[in-house]
């Protein structure tokens, strides 16, 4: 209230001194009652122009006093002999009351519309920002896709994000590895502080976009999100752009990064792709080739065994026992091949081992004639949930390898057992009375066979097949020397259980 006061006062101060210059003036001049009154008009709608509607009433009301005490006979007293003259003084008062106001409202209203069209015009340009971002963002959505069609394009594309995002300072893209802090940067420009890797694991940490004041504009770090996972940060530094317009340019990034990743996978897939058929192309080939001259071998040695003199046999068998593991070894490189290629699914159903130990035998015959092969099936073991051709394929690759390091007459011990830990399991080992397995020196990795290697191609094979079969093949030094291959396969469900897990 007392500002209000203070400013009438004011108001009534500039007034009152005003119109007692201009009426010394009209005093002086001697100027006639109705000119002074039509200066005395103007005088208060100038007040009201500048002043406001307070100052051109107060105006109005000194204006109508000063008339009448210095202009309007009799002089100098507030008395007014003719009638008429009162009613002058009324409307003039009125008039200039009138006109106060409407002078006000007018310059009100031509306040009200400058604001407008200046709320207008920022609109308007807020508006062309506006269409201007989006422009930039459509255009950089294309370029964007255009750069990310091929492999190692990603730099470009983070250069158009940085043109889009209009930073002066520099800034640029940095990728993440298993964790922010492990970082590689695909571009950057401007200069760089010790607090840079800081600075750039944050947002990914926290996964929210950081700003700091800049020297013009601010600077911004965003991450490169993801499914909600931050595959890197995206810096505009000094820029002035909206948050949700550098948004929008690190999505659109993140996007050209995930395609990037993309591209790169779809080409890793199509180079394994390649390289498995080029691979069972060149294995039918071989297979092809090789098979073609061991028929033919196979066809001379039978020949050659009905004519041949008894002191020669065992050569010959020595020969036609190659000539079989070939066999073997061309057929398990392509059963492999089908499988990797999905060509070939396992046909697993329940299988004794007993079964599968004969079975054996019976392809390895001509090994069983040269030495002992010992079969043992514990009473309590299992049935194997197996293809039988490629679980027959492993075992007999590794009693192969195990005739091969075994001394000439020592037993080959084929043994079936319960798995000690994993109830799932069966435990199948071949043992010999062979070297065994040199370790590694020390240093290097611990309880690696150092001859596996001249083990060959059957260990790989049977290895291979295992894991088509949801099982493992581990070497082994054997009590007492000797080596035992361990060949751990799923179990049979018994029926009860298969039923119970059915209704279940």
């Amino acid at each position: 209230m007392s500002a209000r006061i203070l400013r009438l006062v004011r108001e009534l101060a500039l007034a009152g001194a005003v119109i007692a210059v201009v009426t010394a003036a009209g005093a002086l001049l001697r100027v006639n009652p109705t000119t002074f009154a039509l200066v005395l008009f103007t005088l208060v709608l100038a007040l009201a122009a500048w002043r406001g509607v307070a100052g051109g009433i107060l105006a109005s009301l000194l204006a109508t006093a000063c008339l009448n005490f210095f202009f309007l006979p009799p002089l100098h007293t507030w008395h007014v002999e003719d009638p008429e003259n009162w009613l002058a003084l009324g409307c003039f008062l009125v008039a200039s009351i009138v006109a106060a106001r409407i002078v006000t409202h007018a310059r009100r209203e031509a306040e009200e519309a400058q604001a407008r069209s200046e709320e207008a015009r920022l609109r308007s340009e807020e508006a062309k920002a506006r269409r201007s971002e989006i422009e930039a963002l459509y255009q950089l959505s294309v370029d964007l896709f255009r750069a990310t069609r091929r492999i190692g394009s990603l730099q470009a594309a983070a250069e158009r994000a940085l043109v889009a995002s209009g930073a002066r300072g520099g800034g640029g893209l940095v990728l993440f590895g298993e964790s922010p802090y492990r970082q590689r940067i695909v571009l950057w420009v401007g200069p760089e502080d010790d607090s840079m890797e800081d600075l750039l694991a944050a947002p990914g940490r926290h996964r929210r976009t950081f700003e700091w004041p800049a020297p013009v504009g601010r600077d911004v770090y965003l991450p490169l999100l993801i499914e909600g996972r931050a595959s890197g940060v995206f810096v505009a530094r000094q820029t002035d752009a909206t948050t949700s317009a550098l948004e929008s340019i690190s999505t659109l990034l993140a996007l050209a990064v995930e395609r990037e990743q993309l591209v790169q996978e779809q080409a890793h897939v199509e180079a394994l792709r390649e390289s498995d058929a080029l691979k069972t192309s060149l294995l039918r080939a071989v297979s092809h080739d090789l098979t073609t001259p061991l028929t033919a071998i196979a066809l001379q040695t039978g020949q050659l065994r009905r004519r041949s003199a008894p002191e020669v046999l065992p050569s010959l068998d020595a020969l036609e026992m190659e000539v079989d593991r070939l066999r073997r070894r061309i057929g398990g490189l392509l059963a492999m091949a089908r499988l990797e290629a999905g060509a070939l699914a396992p046909s697993n159903e329940p299988t004794p081992p007993a079964d599968l130990f004969r079975a054996v035998r019976e392809n390895l015959s001509l090994i069983a004639r040269s030495r002992p092969i010992v079969v043992r099936v514990e009473p309590d073991c299992p049935d194997l949930d197996i293809d039988p051709s490629l679980a027959l394929e492993i075992i007999v690759n590794l009693v192969e390898n195990a005739h091969r390091s075994s001394p000439a007459g020592e037993p080959i011990t084929l043994l079936a057992q319960r798995h000690p830990t994993e109830e799932r399991l069966v435990r199948l080992e071949i043992l010999d009375q062979g070297p065994g397995i040199a370790l590694l020196s020390p240093g290097n990795k611990p309880d690696v066979p150092s001859d596996v290697a001249h083990r060959g191609l059957g260990l790989e094979i049977a290895q291979g097949l295992a894991r088509a079969l949801h099982g493992t093949v581990t070497l082994a030094n054997r009590g007492g020397g000797g080596t035992v291959a361990q060949v751990d396969l799923p179990a049979a469900q018994p029926a009860a259980a298969m039923e119970a897990t059915g209704q279940s």
